[in-house]
């Protein structure tokens, strides 16, 4: 009787497993929903104060920002203070686990990168500059074939192609 017994209650267990599986399914799903729409978001709000900044004329006379390097100082300040926050909220440590100058190279060609596209945004637009952006998948993977030995696939290759063929006919075709 134990034999059948345990046999009776063998469907029970495994439906209940599959039930939690399905459950946790669908949790991992919306909060991957939840956090690509957060970032999406974020990054509209952040592009679109960006414009702005650089493209509303301020004070009497009226001028244009001229200082984009201030800015990009500012976006570092409060990317320090949040990363330390999150860092101690979660009990992480504060302490470099690279090579200080391995940060250092980053940091330089984060913020020069940063100024340029401040700087950018006087004399195009924001959609206009993230299509601009579009363009790097061909570069970056010349370069990491030159520089770190990688190799790409066809499809790989055809994918960067149609990216930059579809962004060139946008920009080239009408007004934007």
């Amino acid at each position: 009787t134990a034999f059948r017994y345990r046999k009776r209650k063998l469907p029970s267990l495994f439906m209940a497993e599959s039930i939690a599986n399905s459950r946790m399914a669908w949790q991992s799903a919306f909060w991957c929903i939840y956090y690509g729409v957060g970032i999406i978001g974020m990054l509209v709000v952040y592009g679109l104060l960006q414009e702005r900044i650089m493209a509303i004329p301020y004070g009497h006379p009226q001028e244009l920002f001229k200082n984009s390097v201030f800015l990009v100082f500012c976006n570092r300040i409060v990317a320090v203070v949040f990363a330390v926050s999150m860092a101690s909220w979660k009990g992480e440590s504060l302490r470099n686990k690279a090579p200080l100058w391995k940060y250092l190279a980053i940091s330089f060609s984060s913020v020069s990168a940063s100024s340029c596209q401040y700087e950018a945004l006087r004399f195009v637009s924001f959609p206009v500059q993230m299509l601009g952006k579009s363009f790097k998948m061909l570069p970056v993977m010349v370069w990491g074939m030159i520089v770190a030995g990688k190799r790409y696939s066809m499809l790989d290759w055809i994918v960067a192609l149609s990216v930059t063929a579809g962004v060139t006919e946008f920009l080239m075709t009408g007004p934007i």
